[in-house]
């Protein structure tokens, strides 16, 4: 470890946080810690102040130091004779700005009401919220969201997630949906539920579970409402 690694992360500091604060950049602390690039007087007089040490010590640290570095390596093999590893591990980023995964908080949240006769909830027609639009669905319309009641799709989607579906791109086998059946009386929401596509075809809707695991009894197409596609993260990001 390089005298200068060593006193950085003993102050606590990233190394953007360090460039930040002696007004450089973070690749060019990472240089001068690899020894790609030479920790001169003028950067050492620079870099000092800002991890609590003097000039000098950087440039000429202590003899324990180096031997500190030295037990901290790590050995060319296992106690059990295995190589060493090839895996190099970078030195930790500072936390990801997950707000760059956000959009404009335009899409719109439909509230639910507690399930009833077969559903885990029922929707109410009422816009209650408002949520970020990722990137990944930028330009895609009609996207709204629910937050979900119930836990039968854990661990894929647990009680109180937030999901947005896509009432246009049609479902297919294995995507989870948002399933309406008809209500008891014209113009009443009807019994819905979030479950996994397992086929559609010949007037069935065939779903499936988690939580208890297991196919469900095949509905009348005659009685669902709609079938809406959950949209999976790594599409809401882009990926």
């Amino acid at each position: 470890m390089s005298a200068l690694r060593h006193f950085r992360v003993q102050a606590g500091l990233s190394q953007q946080a360090l460039a930040t604060a002696a007004g450089t950049s973070q690749p060019q602390i990472k240089r001068l810690e690899s020894g790609e690039r030479t920790l001169s007087k003028k950067w050492a007089e620079q870099l000092a102040p800002h991890l609590g040490v003097s000039a000098e010590t950087l440039l000429f640290p202590p003899a324990t130091l180096a031997d500190e570095a030295q037990e901290a390596a790590p050995s060319a093999e296992t106690p059990q004779g295995s190589p060493k590893s090839n895996v190099v591990l970078p030195d930790a980023p500072d936390p990801v700005d997950t707000s760059a995964f956000k959009g404009p908080r335009n899409v719109p949240v439909y509230g639910t009401g507690s399930g009833g006769d077969g559903g885990d909830f029922s929707f109410n027609g009422d816009l209650i919220d408002h949520v970020p639009r990722p990137p990944g669905i930028a330009n895609r319309k009609d996207v709204y969201a629910i937050y979900l009641v119930g836990d039968s799709i854990e661990p894929a989607y647990e009680d109180g997630t937030t999901i947005y579906v896509d009432p246009h791109r049609r479902p297919k086998p294995r995507d989870y949906v948002v399933v309406e059946l008809r209500g008891n009386k014209e113009g009443e929401p009807g019994p819905a539920f979030v479950k996994r596509l397992v086929a559609r075809g010949a007037g069935k809707l065939k779903l499936e579970q988690h939580n208890p695991s297991g196919p469900l009894d095949p509905i009348d197409e005659s009685e669902v409402v709609r079938v809406h596609r959950v949209i999976p993260w790594l599409e809401l990001i882009g990926i």
